[in-house]
Protein backbone atom coordinates (compact mmCIF):
# COMPACT_ATOMS: atom_id res chain seq x y z
CA UNK A 1 0.00 0.00 0.00
CA UNK A 2 1.50 3.39 -0.95
CA UNK A 3 1.70 6.41 1.30
CA UNK A 4 -1.11 8.04 -0.66
CA UNK A 5 -3.65 5.26 -0.13
CA UNK A 6 -5.95 4.45 2.74
CA UNK A 7 -5.91 0.99 4.30
CA UNK A 8 -8.62 -1.59 3.48
CA UNK A 9 -10.77 -0.81 6.51
CA UNK A 10 -10.20 2.92 6.35
CA UNK A 11 -10.78 3.05 2.62
CA UNK A 12 -14.37 2.03 3.15
CA UNK A 13 -15.10 5.49 4.52
CA UNK A 14 -15.96 8.28 2.15
CA UNK A 15 -13.18 10.75 1.45
CA UNK A 16 -13.14 14.38 2.51
CA UNK A 17 -10.61 16.41 0.50
CA UNK A 18 -9.35 19.48 2.37
CA UNK A 19 -7.24 22.16 0.71
CA UNK A 20 -5.23 24.49 2.95
CA UNK A 21 -4.37 27.79 1.25
CA UNK A 22 -1.62 29.31 3.38
CA UNK A 23 -0.41 32.89 3.12
CA UNK A 24 3.41 32.92 3.04
CA UNK A 25 3.83 36.57 2.01
CA UNK A 26 6.44 38.85 3.59
CA UNK A 27 4.05 40.15 6.25
CA UNK A 28 3.88 36.65 7.72
CA UNK A 29 7.58 36.99 8.53
CA UNK A 30 7.15 40.11 10.65
CA UNK A 31 6.25 39.93 14.35
CA UNK A 32 2.89 41.45 15.22
CA UNK A 33 3.24 45.18 15.88
CA UNK A 34 2.36 46.56 19.26
CA UNK A 35 -0.38 49.20 19.04
CA UNK A 36 0.68 52.56 20.53
CA UNK A 37 -0.15 52.80 24.23
CA UNK A 38 -1.18 49.17 24.51
CA UNK A 39 0.72 46.14 25.74
CA UNK A 40 1.52 43.53 23.10
CA UNK A 41 -1.08 40.78 22.93
CA UNK A 42 -0.24 37.36 21.64
CA UNK A 43 -2.62 34.49 20.96
CA UNK A 44 -2.16 31.60 23.40
CA UNK A 45 0.66 29.32 22.36
CA UNK A 46 2.40 32.00 20.27
CA UNK A 47 5.48 33.46 22.01
CA UNK A 48 5.75 37.25 22.07
CA UNK A 49 7.72 38.57 19.12
CA UNK A 50 7.51 35.34 17.14
CA UNK A 51 6.80 35.90 13.43
CA UNK A 52 3.47 34.38 12.39
CA UNK A 53 5.17 32.14 9.82
CA UNK A 54 7.21 30.46 12.59
CA UNK A 55 4.13 29.94 14.71
CA UNK A 56 2.30 28.48 11.71
CA UNK A 57 5.18 26.12 10.93
CA UNK A 58 5.31 24.90 14.52
CA UNK A 59 1.55 24.36 14.63
CA UNK A 60 1.52 22.43 11.34
CA UNK A 61 4.25 20.07 12.54
CA UNK A 62 2.59 19.45 15.90
CA UNK A 63 -0.86 18.97 14.43
CA UNK A 64 0.11 16.59 11.65
CA UNK A 65 2.37 14.64 13.96
CA UNK A 66 -0.88 13.30 15.38
CA UNK A 67 -1.30 15.19 18.61
CA UNK A 68 -4.70 16.44 17.57
CA UNK A 69 -6.03 14.09 14.91
CA UNK A 70 -8.84 11.66 15.66
CA UNK A 71 -9.36 8.17 14.19
CA UNK A 72 -12.33 9.48 12.21
CA UNK A 73 -10.24 12.20 10.57
CA UNK A 74 -7.41 9.77 9.85
CA UNK A 75 -9.87 7.47 8.10
CA UNK A 76 -11.51 10.11 5.91
CA UNK A 77 -9.59 13.33 5.44
CA UNK A 78 -6.95 13.89 2.76
CA UNK A 79 -5.03 17.15 2.57
CA UNK A 80 -3.54 19.34 -0.15
CA UNK A 81 -1.31 22.26 0.87
CA UNK A 82 -1.23 25.39 -1.30
CA UNK A 83 1.17 28.20 -0.36
CA UNK A 84 0.89 31.67 -1.87
CA UNK A 85 3.11 34.73 -1.87
CA UNK A 86 4.40 36.20 -5.17
CA UNK A 87 3.91 32.67 -6.53
CA UNK A 88 1.36 29.94 -5.99
CA UNK A 89 2.87 26.56 -5.19
CA UNK A 90 1.53 23.21 -4.08
CA UNK A 91 3.16 20.66 -1.83
CA UNK A 92 4.34 17.57 -3.72
CA UNK A 93 4.69 15.01 -0.96
CA UNK A 94 6.80 12.68 -3.08
CA UNK A 95 9.39 15.40 -3.67
CA UNK A 96 8.89 16.86 -0.18
CA UNK A 97 8.81 20.41 -1.49
CA UNK A 98 6.56 23.17 -2.72
CA UNK A 99 6.45 23.31 -6.52
CA UNK A 100 4.50 25.21 -9.19
CA UNK A 101 1.24 23.39 -9.82
CA UNK A 102 2.19 22.54 -13.40
CA UNK A 103 5.25 20.67 -12.10
CA UNK A 104 3.39 18.69 -9.45
CA UNK A 105 2.37 15.05 -9.78
CA UNK A 106 -1.41 15.06 -9.53
CA UNK A 107 -1.49 11.75 -7.67
CA UNK A 108 0.76 13.12 -4.90
CA UNK A 109 -1.07 16.34 -4.03
CA UNK A 110 -3.70 14.89 -1.70
CA UNK A 111 -2.30 12.93 1.21
CA UNK A 112 -4.12 11.13 4.07
CA UNK A 113 -4.09 13.45 7.05
CA UNK A 114 -1.88 11.19 9.14
CA UNK A 115 0.63 10.84 6.28
CA UNK A 116 1.16 14.57 5.79
CA UNK A 117 4.62 15.85 6.70
CA UNK A 118 4.33 19.56 5.99
CA UNK A 119 7.24 21.51 4.52
CA UNK A 120 8.96 24.34 6.34
CA UNK A 121 7.28 27.50 5.06
CA UNK A 122 9.22 30.72 4.49
CA UNK A 123 7.74 34.20 4.28
CA UNK A 124 8.51 36.47 1.34
CA UNK A 125 6.92 38.38 -1.50
CA UNK A 126 3.40 39.53 -2.25
CA UNK A 127 -0.07 38.20 -1.41
CA UNK A 128 -1.41 36.59 -4.61
CA UNK A 129 -4.59 35.43 -2.94
CA UNK A 130 -6.84 35.34 -5.99
CA UNK A 131 -4.37 33.25 -7.98
CA UNK A 132 -4.19 30.80 -5.09
CA UNK A 133 -7.98 30.52 -4.88
CA UNK A 134 -8.33 29.99 -8.64
CA UNK A 135 -5.65 27.27 -8.50
CA UNK A 136 -7.31 25.58 -5.53
CA UNK A 137 -10.72 25.58 -7.21
CA UNK A 138 -9.31 23.64 -10.13
CA UNK A 139 -7.46 21.20 -7.86
CA UNK A 140 -10.63 20.60 -5.86
CA UNK A 141 -12.73 19.92 -8.95
CA UNK A 142 -10.07 17.63 -10.39
CA UNK A 143 -9.74 15.61 -7.18
CA UNK A 144 -13.49 15.24 -6.84
CA UNK A 145 -13.76 13.95 -10.42
CA UNK A 146 -10.85 11.53 -9.93
CA UNK A 147 -12.38 9.95 -6.83
CA UNK A 148 -15.77 9.66 -8.50
CA UNK A 149 -14.20 7.95 -11.51
CA UNK A 150 -12.52 5.52 -9.10
CA UNK A 151 -15.94 4.84 -7.50
CA UNK A 152 -14.71 6.13 -4.16
CA UNK A 153 -17.42 7.85 -2.07
CA UNK A 154 -16.38 11.49 -1.73
CA UNK A 155 -17.75 14.58 -0.09
CA UNK A 156 -17.42 18.11 -1.42
CA UNK A 157 -13.88 19.45 -1.05
CA UNK A 158 -13.44 22.03 1.71
CA UNK A 159 -11.10 24.94 0.94
CA UNK A 160 -9.64 26.97 3.80
CA UNK A 161 -7.86 30.26 3.10
CA UNK A 162 -5.59 31.49 5.90
CA UNK A 163 -4.18 35.01 5.48
CA UNK A 164 -2.87 37.92 7.52
CA UNK A 165 -3.01 40.62 4.87
CA UNK A 166 -4.78 41.96 1.80
CA UNK A 167 -4.64 40.54 -1.73
CA UNK A 168 -2.25 42.17 -4.18
CA UNK A 169 -1.81 42.01 -7.92
CA UNK A 170 1.31 40.88 -9.79
CA UNK A 171 2.90 44.32 -9.33
CA UNK A 172 2.30 44.46 -5.58
CA UNK A 173 -0.60 46.89 -5.80
CA UNK A 174 -3.50 46.29 -3.39
CA UNK A 175 -6.55 44.81 -5.08
CA UNK A 176 -9.90 46.55 -4.72
CA UNK A 177 -13.33 44.87 -4.51
CA UNK A 178 -13.83 45.17 -8.27
CA UNK A 179 -10.62 43.24 -8.93
CA UNK A 180 -11.82 40.45 -6.62
CA UNK A 181 -15.27 40.24 -8.18
CA UNK A 182 -14.46 37.63 -10.83
CA UNK A 183 -12.91 35.17 -8.38
CA UNK A 184 -15.67 35.84 -5.84
CA UNK A 185 -18.30 35.10 -8.49
CA UNK A 186 -16.66 31.78 -9.39
CA UNK A 187 -16.45 30.82 -5.72
CA UNK A 188 -20.12 31.55 -5.16
CA UNK A 189 -21.21 29.76 -8.33
CA UNK A 190 -19.19 26.66 -7.42
CA UNK A 191 -20.69 26.61 -3.94
CA UNK A 192 -24.21 26.95 -5.32
CA UNK A 193 -23.54 23.98 -7.60
CA UNK A 194 -22.34 21.93 -4.66
CA UNK A 195 -18.80 21.59 -6.06
CA UNK A 196 -16.94 22.72 -2.93
CA UNK A 197 -17.10 24.91 0.18
CA UNK A 198 -14.67 27.78 0.77
CA UNK A 199 -14.02 29.35 4.16
CA UNK A 200 -11.66 32.28 4.77
CA UNK A 201 -9.78 32.78 8.02
CA UNK A 202 -8.18 36.12 8.80
CA UNK A 203 -5.47 36.41 11.43
CA UNK A 204 -3.91 39.59 12.81
CA UNK A 205 -3.63 42.21 10.06
CA UNK A 206 -6.06 40.62 7.60
CA UNK A 207 -8.27 42.90 5.50
CA UNK A 208 -11.74 41.88 6.64
CA UNK A 209 -13.54 44.01 4.05
CA UNK A 210 -11.78 42.39 1.10
CA UNK A 211 -12.10 38.88 2.53
CA UNK A 212 -15.84 39.46 2.78
CA UNK A 213 -15.91 40.36 -0.91
CA UNK A 214 -14.35 36.99 -1.67
CA UNK A 215 -16.50 35.03 0.78
CA UNK A 216 -19.38 37.19 2.08
CA UNK A 217 -20.77 34.60 4.48
CA UNK A 218 -17.63 32.65 5.16
CA UNK A 219 -15.05 34.82 6.91
CA UNK A 220 -13.76 34.21 10.41
CA UNK A 221 -11.42 36.66 12.12
CA UNK A 222 -9.44 34.54 14.55
CA UNK A 223 -6.88 37.01 15.87
CA UNK A 224 -6.93 35.58 19.40
CA UNK A 225 -6.43 31.92 18.54
CA UNK A 226 -3.15 30.11 18.13
CA UNK A 227 -2.56 28.40 14.78
CA UNK A 228 -2.95 25.05 16.53
CA UNK A 229 -6.43 26.05 17.68
CA UNK A 230 -7.25 27.27 14.18
CA UNK A 231 -6.18 23.90 12.72
CA UNK A 232 -8.39 22.14 15.24
CA UNK A 233 -11.35 24.27 14.22
CA UNK A 234 -10.57 23.85 10.55
CA UNK A 235 -10.42 20.06 10.46
CA UNK A 236 -13.26 19.46 12.91
CA UNK A 237 -15.45 21.77 10.82
CA UNK A 238 -14.43 20.06 7.58
CA UNK A 239 -15.60 16.79 9.08
CA UNK A 240 -19.10 18.20 9.55
CA UNK A 241 -19.96 18.57 5.85
CA UNK A 242 -22.88 16.41 4.76
CA UNK A 243 -24.41 16.09 1.28
CA UNK A 244 -27.75 17.54 2.36
CA UNK A 245 -26.27 20.84 3.60
CA UNK A 246 -25.92 23.90 1.40
CA UNK A 247 -22.76 25.99 1.50
CA UNK A 248 -24.65 28.68 3.44
CA UNK A 249 -25.74 26.06 5.97
CA UNK A 250 -22.15 24.93 6.38
CA UNK A 251 -20.83 28.48 6.78
CA UNK A 252 -23.43 29.10 9.48
CA UNK A 253 -22.49 25.83 11.19
CA UNK A 254 -18.80 26.79 11.14
CA UNK A 255 -19.56 30.17 12.73
CA UNK A 256 -21.71 28.56 15.40
CA UNK A 257 -19.12 25.85 16.03
CA UNK A 258 -16.41 28.48 16.41
CA UNK A 259 -18.58 30.53 18.77
CA UNK A 260 -19.24 27.45 20.89
CA UNK A 261 -15.52 26.62 21.02
CA UNK A 262 -14.73 30.22 21.97
CA UNK A 263 -17.26 30.16 24.82
CA UNK A 264 -15.75 26.92 26.08
CA UNK A 265 -12.22 28.33 25.81
CA UNK A 266 -13.13 31.45 27.79
CA UNK A 267 -14.93 29.38 30.39
CA UNK A 268 -11.87 27.16 30.83
CA UNK A 269 -9.59 30.19 31.14
CA UNK A 270 -11.93 31.75 33.70
CA UNK A 271 -11.78 28.69 35.94
CA UNK A 272 -8.04 28.07 35.76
Amino acid sequence: MSLYEFGPAEGYHERQPVLLLLDTSASMGRPAEQPPGRPAEQPPGRPAGQPPIDALNDALVRWFDGERTTPRLRARVEVCLVAFDSRVRVFDHGRNELVPVEEAASDRLFVPVDGMRPPRLEASGLTRLTDAVETALELARSRYRTLQEQHVPVRRPFLWVLTDGAPSDAHGNPMDPAALAGTARRVRLGEERGEFVLQAVGVRGADLELLQVLAPKAVLMLEDLSFGQILDLLFQSSDRITPDRTADDIHRDVRQYNEKRERMRRLEEKHR
